[in-house]
């Protein structure tokens, strides 16, 4: 395991990403059309996700890991056990529309928490993108992982 993906599992590497690392990715994503990240995609696939705020109704939005499964996304957060949950996992909870950004392309999906089959199926190629997955999930037994289906008029 690379040490860039060693690091994002200690604490100081969660700070990084959430602080310095993630509102850096949305901003070059943006103005690059999903062509360039920071890490320059050393880490695996990244979409942006916007998501409306449960409690505001703004727009946020994160740069996300997924995997491409056809026209299906899905995404997943793991709570490292010493944080508070993501909000954009309460957000999709609150209010399950949402927008990708992959590349330049933008989609509107509906997501769903993941069955238990689809955990089964998906979970090991998400902690292969992302091994601090793996690592947080041993630590707090804590993952979400959402299927994101494209909507038919988008």
């Amino acid at each position: 395991m690379s040490l860039l993906k060693r690091f994002g599992a200690t604490r100081l590497g969660v700070w990084t990403v959430k602080h310095i690392v993630s509102p850096l990715d949305r901003w070059i994503y943006k103005r690059t059309g999903g062509r360039r990240v920071s890490t320059g995609r050393a880490l695996g696939p990244i979409l942006l996700l916007t998501t409306k705020g449960r409690r505001t109704g703004k727009d946020h939005t994160h740069p996300v890991f997924y995997h491409p499964d056809g026209v299906r996304l899905v995404i997943c957060n793991v709570n490292p056990g010493f944080e508070r949950p993501n909000p954009w996992t309460l957000n999709l909870r609150a209010n399950p529309m949402a927008r990708a950004q992959v590349g330049k392309e933008i989609r509107t999906y509906r997501a769903h928490e993941a069955t238990e089959d689809e955990v089964e199926r998906y979970w090991p190629r998400l902690a292969e993108t992302w091994p601090a997955y793996q690592t947080f999930y041993d630590r707090s037994g804590q993952r979400t992982i959402f299927v994101l289906e494209p909507l038919s008029d988008t």
